[in-house]
């Protein structure tokens, strides 16, 4: 057995396959395309047992518009959440309105 702390490095995308799911990659990568900046993925200070500390989740934020486009387009890919106050919020499927604090950016996790 081996002492070595040497550790083969992996990519962002294959690391964001492993943990968070090629879903939450392509939602990412939608968010960037439509002109959202990520704000947040794994660091910050959110809920306790928050996805973000699991590398499942980010926060994207950009216009209103911007934003209420990427709520649109991702509501109907399953996301575990996804919540912009002013278009209402999911979880594990189901509809469960506005939760607070996500006025200013969208949460996405899968």
């Amino acid at each position: 057995m081996s002492n070595s702390t040497e550790f083969e490095t992996i990519s962002d995308e294959q690391l964001a396959t492993a943990v968070g799911g090629s879903q939450l990659s392509d939602a990412m990568a939608q968010a960037r395309s439509m002109g959202l900046r990520i704000t947040s993925t794994t660091g910050g200070r959110h809920a306790p047992r928050s996805y973000h500390y699991q590398g499942r989740a980010f926060d994207a934020a950009g216009s209103h518009a911007q934003m209420s486009a990427l709520y649109r387009a991702l509501q109907g890919t399953n996301p575990t959440e996804l919540f912009y106050d002013p278009m209402g919020g999911i979880k594990h499927g189901r509809q469960i309105g506005a939760i607070g604090g996500h006025r200013d950016h969208i949460h996405v996790a899968y």
